[in-house]
Order: C-alpha cells, then sequence, then structure tokens
C-alpha cells in the first residue's frame, strides 16, 4: 500500500514469507522538507517496532505527556498498552519493522517487559547486529534494495531461533480469534494454565499481561468498526464486545484521549471542511476552463 499527499509519502511492504510469523510488515515513511509541524496520536496495535531513522530527528510523549524524548537514530518501541503523541515534521525519511507478537523477543532475546511502553535507542541496547543491519539499509540505494537487507538479515536471525513458547502460541492465536474480546478466566481455562504461570510467559515474550494484551487488541478492532457501527446502531458497544456503555466509553477515553460523541463530532467537522475544499476546487478549476475556452 503506498500513500502521497503534499504532506508526505508512507508506504506498507509485506516481509518475505518466510518471515510471515514474526513480522507484521515494513513501512517506509518521509515528508519533505519545510512540511509544517503537526503531531499525531499513534494508537497501540499489538506490534513492537524497531525504527531506522535516517533524517531529521523527532519527538515522542507518552499520554500523559510527562515523557518527552527526541529521536535521533535508530531505535526500538516495545509493545505498548497506551497511546503516544508524535511530532511530525518536515525531513523526516524513516524506515520501520513491526514485529508479531513474540517476533521481538527472538531477536533480541531478552525479558521484553523492560521495554514495555518504552521507546529505546540502539545505544541503550548494545545490539551490534542491529547497528550493522542500520548501515547497510542506509548504503542500499533503493527502497527494494534496503527490503532485501532487512529481509535477509531477518531470515538469517530469526528462523534459525527456536525461542518461541507454545503455551504462549496458543493463547495468542485464541486473543486474535476472539479480537481480543474474551474473558482471562475462560483463555486461562481453556489453556489449563494458572494465570500467574501465563502471565510470567507474557511479559516475558510479548511484554505485557494476557488481559492488557487482549484489551489492546480489542480496542484495535474497536476502532476499526467504529465509525460504521455507531452510525447505524446506537447500542453499537454491544456489537463491538463491551458488556455496557461506560466500559466502552472508559476504552475509549483512555486510547484516544476524548468521548465517542466528541470524537465523531470532530470527525464529521474535518469531513464536511474537505468537502467544501474539495467543491471550491471544483468550481475554481471550471471557472479557469471556462476561461482559457472563451
Amino acid at each position: 500500500m503506498r500513500s502521497h499527499s503534499q504532506l508526505l509519502q508512507y508506504q506498507v511492504i509485506a516481509p518475505h514469507p518466510l518471515l510471515a510469523s514474526y513480522i507484521g510488515c515494513y513501512w517506509i515513511l518521509r515528508t519533505p522538507t519545510g512540511q509544517p509541524a503537526r503531531r499525531e496520536l499513534i494508537l497501540p496495535d499489538g506490534y513492537a517496532e524497531l525504527i531506522l531513522n535516517y533524517g531529521k530527528s523527532y519527538t515522542w510523549h507518552n499520554q500523559s505527556q510527562q515523557d518527552k524524548r527526541v529521536i535521533q537514530t535508530v531505535h526500538l518501541v516495545g509493545e505498548r498498552d497506551a497511546s503516544i503523541l508524535v511530532d511530525l515534521e518536515g525531513g523526516l525519511n524513516q524506515i520501520g519493522v513491526k514485529f508479531k507478537p513474540i517476533g521481538l523477543f527472538v531477536l533480541l532475546r531478552q525479558p521484553l517487559h523492560e521495554l514495555a511502553n518504552r521507546m529505546v535507542n540502539l545505544d541503550e541496547l548494545s545490539n551490534k547486529a542491529i547497528q550493522e543491519l542500520s548501515e547497510q539499509v542506509f548504503e542500499a540505494v533503493t527502497d527494494e534494495a534496503k527490503v532485501e537487507v532487512l529481509n535477509q538479515f531477518f531470515i538469517k536471525c530469526l528462523l534459525v531461533a527456536e525461542l518461541s513458547d507454545s503455551l504462549v502460541e496458543k493463547a495468542m492465536q485464541l486473543i486474535f480469534r476472539h479480537q481480543g474480546n474474551l474473558r482471562i478466566e475462560n483463555l486461562t481455562n481453556c489453556l489449563d494454565v494458572h494465570y500467574k504461570t501465563l502471565e510470567r510467559k507474557f511479559k516475558t515474550y510479548i511484554g505485557l499481561t494476557p488481559k492488557v494484551f487482549a484489551r489492546v487488541i480489542r480496542f484495535k478492532h474497536t476502532y476499526k468498526q467504529f465509525h460504521t457501527i455507531a452510525a447505524q446502531d446506537p447500542s453499537f458497544f454491544l456489537d463491538l464486545g463491551y458488556y455496557d456503555q461506560n466500559h466502552f466509553i472508559k476504552d475509549f477515553k483512555y486510547f484516544l484521549h476524548t468521548t465517542p460523541s466528541a470524537y465523531l463530532r470532530k470527525q464529521r467537522s474535518a469531513l464536511s471542511s474537505q468537502m467544501e475544499s474539495l467543491s471550491d476546487e471544483i468550481v475554481r478549476r471550471g471557472l479557469v476552463e471556462r476561461s482559457q475556452t472563451n
């Protein structure tokens, strides 16, 4: 998938099929020099990320905006259970890797709870292999060549490792199958395991607890469907797996920092403004074409 606009270029690329169990996708983001700064709210999506930043530095804020970091080069983003704010400016040139659950653990071979909700510079990890990868990707001339470097690196270091955990994998399959909408008690009963055992393994291999991870996946699914369902059915929150409206609103405010009704009003207002701008542009072009033919 490729997106081009006056503001940015964003491309999503599938990894090599052999890496499908570990990597969700690669992405490339570039912004033209001089682009006005804008702040984006980035929701947690169940993926940890490796981001190779070859352009201008950018600023990351946590949900409360009390933690602020300026990101300059290569960094890892652990699994998140909260949204982050990112200040996007002109001159960005980034390549990212979205890791499926367990993928980052197989790469780093260290407990991931240490990285949860954190953005860590490569210097803090002392990982020579990733540093060499960053240099090789930078030296590759085309985007296709950069992706090939990534594929070869991850095939070499991920496929040879036997570090997965069958219990965690089964739990992940159930969470995704139910789109995060299942009781943890039902999950542990299905797996015939004590919650504390599953929680300990999840914090090691994923970085979050099963309950928190399921909440992230459920809201990810909710957000994708919210606009369509909310416009059609006043009790839409039941279709999204919530037992009552208050529970839904609580999650919505936690992840998006606003209420569902306020969010919808803002979206409709933005759409109306876009339609007005488009209408004005159509009229303007029509007038120009008419003047050119007269």
